[in-house]
């Protein structure tokens, strides 16, 4: 996938939290998506650690699918993916 320089910069933000504010239909979910995956990649991260947190319960249900197909299509099956949180601000 092609990624805009600030979907680079924010995929690659990995030693600090990150706050993505966009506009619908910006690549969000992907963005968020894929800097699980690189935060994954590090040796000393477990799912445990990820924390993603979204507006809506649909937005968060859409997430985890985009972040567990990404997973497993990387890594194959991930012990303790279930850990990793994914949910609304409220929850």
């Amino acid at each position: 996938m092609d990624y805009t320089t600030a979907q680079k910069a924010a995929i690659g933000t990995l030693d600090e939290p990150l706050l993505i504010v966009a506009c619908a239909g910006s690549g969000k979910t992907q963005v968020i998506s894929q800097r699980i995956i690189e935060i994954l990649r590090r040796p000393d991260v477990e799912p445990r650690n990820i924390v993603a947190f979204t507006f809506t319960e649909k937005a968060a249900a859409e997430l985890k699918e985009r972040v567990t197909a990404l997973v497993t299509a990387e890594f194959g099956d991930v012990i303790g993916l279930a850990e990793l949180f994914i949910g609304t601000m409220h929850g």
